[in-house]
């Protein structure tokens, strides 16, 4: 690899880190497969990042920011149709994102690095979930007489429950049930 300076080094290794997480996972992401995609010596790594938690911890954190940000709806859908979007996206080329968190969830009991980032990821939803949710009260699409942090977290509670439902294999909760319960508590929180 040609001379880089520092920070774009850097990236580098995190983009490739990026690259393998949602790939192959977690359980993939050793500092020799992340070094190898990176077309980098292992030593690198190490120069970069303090641990492989850090680095593994930093791409979690960045695939779940651009999967937040993604555009899912049109600039003039609804907002209904922008939580919904939030909530549960139908865009089947996110999963290796979703496959990703799942995974993050599993290993938060065991790795602290992982808890971390993987709380940080849920507040960050969290935080977009509520600022969609306001701007819609804002707008008189939704009713104003709860809380949305609160509206969010019951929200995002919700779609955990339902996808660990999912995961499961609960034929009750494919997914034409998972838009059907998560339009139901929309209604319910913002509508009635």
């Amino acid at each position: 690899m040609s001379y880089m300076n520092r920070d774009d080094r850097r990236e580098v290794i995190l983009q490739a880190a990026m690259r393998v997480a949602l790939e192959e996972g977690f359980t993939a992401m050793t500092v020799r497969r992340i070094a190898a995609e990176a077309q980098v010596a292992t030593g690198q790594l190490h120069h970069h990042f303090t641990s492989a938690g850090e680095l593994k911890s930093q791409a979690f954190v960045r695939l779940i920011r651009t999967l937040l940000d993604a555009e899912l709806v049109s600039e003039n859908a609804t907002y209904r149709e922008r939580l919904h979007a939030m909530l549960g996206s139908d865009d089947g080329g996110f999963e290796p994102y979703i496959k990703l968190w799942r995974e993050a969830q599993i290993l938060a009991d065991k790795d602290p690095e992982i808890k971390s980032a993987y709380l940080l990821t849920m507040r960050m939803w969290h935080e977009e979930t509520a600022a969609i949710i306001t701007h819609g009260q804002k707008a008189g699409e939704f009713s104003s007489r709860s809380d949305a942090a609160d509206v969010a977290w019951r929200l995002i509670a919700l779609v955990c429950g339902l996808d660990g439902m999912y995961m499961l294999g609960i034929a009750e909760m494919a997914d034409p049930a998972f838009d059907r319960h998560l339009d139901r508590m929309i209604t319910l929180e913002l509508f009635i």
